[in-house]
């Protein structure tokens, strides 16, 4: 084979190369800007001088009003980020009790009370309602089919603590309910400009799944 045919087939393979590269680069999607209501499962959500990454997603609907909840965790630390907009995004974090066992007995139906009092602090109720869990990224075992409506409390202090309180519905429909075991979290509100999100590769960095947004 002589040198110049070899130039040439290189020089072919060169651009069979270059446009290769163009044409898989023009295939690629446009970088992801998410925002508080748009983020996926590994994503980064920054405040506090801490990264925590987006494990799941859930929105809630009361009647038309939606908001949306982010299971965050940072190691073995983790906490709900609750994301509504009424007439102003207003961004809540909020960390599980371990145990709600010193809360009174609550029945299917009963009026939430009006205070509560947790860990020496008085709550004041502000807004109850009943929602329908409308989509998950992932399976709670929390969240069978059984209990997809919760009635909730939202509670603050005069220092401006939060508490939120639900109570999720238990037997299949149509049959008798059961008492329902309350789920308690202790929050605050947290400033949406000292908050911060950052793309990822949409998997769980904990657990290794991977996932998207419900009909993306």
């Amino acid at each position: 084979m002589n040198v110049s045919l070899l130039l040439l087939l290189l020089l072919a393979a060169g651009a069979a190369l270059l446009w290769w590269q163009i044409r898989r680069q023009s295939r690629r999607l446009p970088p992801r800007s998410p925002t508080l209501f748009s983020l996926q499962l590994g994503d980064l959500v920054q405040f506090d001088g801490r990264d925590w990454v987006v494990e799941n997603r859930l929105e809630y609907d009361d009647d038309g009003f939606r908001w949306l909840e982010y299971l965050l965790r940072d190691g073995r630390q983790q906490g709900w980020l609750s994301v509504e907009e009424d007439d102003w995004l207003e961004l809540s974090w909020y960390e599980p009790v371990r145990s709600a066992a010193s809360l009174p007995a609550f029945r299917p139906g009963a009026a939430l009370p009006q205070t509560l009092t947790w860990n020496g602090r008085a709550y004041t109720l502000r807004e109850r309602g009943k929602a329908t869990l409308v989509s998950s990224l992932r399976a709670l075992p929390q969240r069978s089919d059984s209990q997809e409506i919760c009635r909730y409390g939202d509670y603050e202090a005069e220092d401006g603590s939060l508490l939120a309180l639900e109570l999720w519905e238990k037997g299949r429909q149509g049959a008798p309910q059961s008492d329902v075991e309350p789920e308690l979290a202790e929050g605050r509100r947290l400033e949406p400009s000292l908050v911060a999100v950052l793309p990822g590769d949409g998997r769980s960095v904990y657990r290794g799944e991977s996932g998207a947004l419900p009909g993306g």
